[in-house]
């Protein structure tokens, strides 16, 4: 593979001409995908095509889920959208899953004990949020996908990497801008702040 596509200089024909700008093998390209990865694909492309522009990511989601004949979701997140995830889980039940959900602090410990960094100092008791546990909360229930919500950068990998099985992202935290990370591309007050005009 080729690979270094944001600086494409093909006008990613891949995309738009369905062909590879590098000599590919087509066999050994989808060799890397095992069946239940083929079957991800499937589903995934048929989410995608069935209610492209219709649906929200939250619809997709789910559908994906029945897509895939999963019975049980899980839901890792993180205690600063507490009000939105009782609402995703709600709409979750409502389209027929189980959902297990475990918040960021759920036996989070303190952060003085690992003498990590605390948001406020002044804080006599801040807990460290828990992302491994969260995963393993959701492997011991039963959870067939993986649900990712507003859980902070690095949090967020250690999350992906201890849940058996697939992951998917519903939300991305970004305080600063609302939780929508692309707004970071589309200002131009913060284009101009991070030098990307």
């Amino acid at each position: 593979m080729l690979g270094d596509c944001a600086n494409c200089n093909c006008n990613h024909m891949c995309y738009a001409k369905g062909k590879s700008c590098v000599e590919i093998d087509q066999d050994k390209a989808l060799a890397i995908y095992d069946k239940e990865e083929r079957r991800i694909m499937k589903a995934a492309a048929y989410v995608e095509a069935t209610f492209y522009m219709k649906y929200t990511r939250l619809q997709e989601t789910a559908e994906f889920a029945k897509r895939m004949g999963y019975k049980t979701i899980g839901l890792g997140f993180c205690m600063g959208i507490q009000d939105e995830a009782k609402l995703f889980a709600r709409y979750f039940t409502q389209q027929g899953f189980e959902v297990k959900s475990v918040c960021c602090k759920n036996c989070g410990i303190n952060k003085d004990v690992l003498k990590l960094k605390k948001v406020s100092k002044d804080n006599p008791v801040e807990p460290m949020c828990n992302p491994k546990g969260q995963a393993q909360y959701l492997n011991e229930h039963g959870a067939e996908l993986f649900v990712s919500a507003g859980l902070c950068v690095g949090h967020d990998a250690l999350f992906a990497k201890a849940c058996n099985g697939p992951v998917t992202t519903l939300v991305v935290k970004d305080r600063v801008l609302g939780n929508n990370p692309m707004s970071v591309v589309y200002s131009s007050y913060w284009k101009g702040k991070l030098n990307l005009k």
